[in-house]
């Protein structure tokens, strides 16, 4: 067995598009994962998105080693996540985007708000944010994981959720009232979070 770094891979171009095509039947949900360096924001669209603990509040993204987002993320060592609705389709495929803009223009003209403990731009219509500072880094094959020690967090608005499965995005069921949690309690430990912008 292999840790980490040290696995190789031998695999043909034929056997990695395969494995590709199996993993893409588990469907993820889609998030936009933000961050600030020197007051300068970038953002980018992320399906490898999980909680981790309860106890501390943790949540993992799966980043390329060659992501900009990477680099940004360990400079700043803070980050911040927009779980996107069903109907933010063109957000995801914008933030997937190699080629938009850089800075703040290539957050198109989106409605953001500041992150209450990091800063990092949160998308005004998601469903909920995390915000973070960065717990660990884990270097794992072509990816690096990030958990992030959530400082704040919040719901936002109830609708379905944007799902990624096949190569293509899709739409979960909305939540029923019963579902979402009280945003009493959602706020209440949100104002308990660190609240210092580092």
């Amino acid at each position: 067995m292999t840790h980490g770094n040290e696995a190789t891979s031998a695999l043909s171009s034929a056997e990695r598009s395969a494995f590709r095509s199996a993993a893409g039947r588990f469907a993820t949900g889609v998030v936009v994962v933000t961050s600030l360096t020197d007051d300068v924001p970038l953002g980018v669209t992320v399906n490898a998105f999980s909680t981790v603990s309860l106890d501390p509040l943790l949540v993992l993204v799966s980043l390329q080693n060659t992501s900009r987002m990477l680099t940004a993320i360990e400079q700043s060592e803070i980050f911040a996540v927009t779980v996107l609705a069903a109907d933010q389709k063109y957000q995801a495929g914008w933030f997937a985007n190699p080629r938009r803009p850089t800075g703040l223009a290539s957050f198109g003209g989106e409605t953001m708000f500041a992150g209450p403990a990091t800063g990092c731009p949160v998308l005004a219509e998601g469903l909920a944010f995390f915000d973070c500072r960065l717990h660990a880094a884990h270097p794992s094959g072509d990816h690096v994981i990030l958990v992030g020690e959530v400082l704040s967090f919040d719901q936002m608005r109830r609708a379905a959720p944007l799902l990624f499965a096949n190569g293509e995005f899709g739409v979960g069921d909305q939540p029923s009232a019963d579902a979402v949690s009280d945003r009493g309690v959602s706020t209440a430990a949100r104002a308990l979070s660190v609240t210092t912008r580092r």
